[in-house]
């Protein structure tokens, strides 16, 4: 299993195009056959916008082999309901099972 402590692209984490750019990056150094775990120790503040295009882009590359480690960031906590209203894929999967693991349901 891989480790992305998304502190690698800053503490403040936000904005469509800046999540593209943050997975865009990151890919070279994925396999798409492994399972991933997203660390958020030391950001600040990620908004949902950043967090969907970042999950729903690696979750479509790993076919949503993704794991979020639990946290007790405030704005992460806010974000990941935001992420799965409406949605039914790899992204709802992944943030559902995260939110079970925190406690936020």
């Amino acid at each position: 299993m891989q480790t992305i402590y998304l502190k690698k692209f800053g503490n403040v984490l936000v904005g469509r195009p800046n999540g593209q750019e943050a997975f865009n990056a990151l890919r070279p150094e994925l396999n798409q056959d492994q399972s991933v775990q997203i660390d958020f120790s030391d950001v600040l503040t990620v908004n949902p916008s950043w967090l969907d295009e970042f999950l729903t882009r690696l979750a479509d590359f790993n076919q949503g082999k993704v794991q979020l480690l639990p946290t007790s960031n405030a704005s992460v906590r806010i974000a990941l309901p935001v992420l799965v209203m409406e949605r039914k894929d790899f992204v709802a999967d992944i943030v559902n099972r995260a939110i079970k693991e925190m406690g936020l349901k």
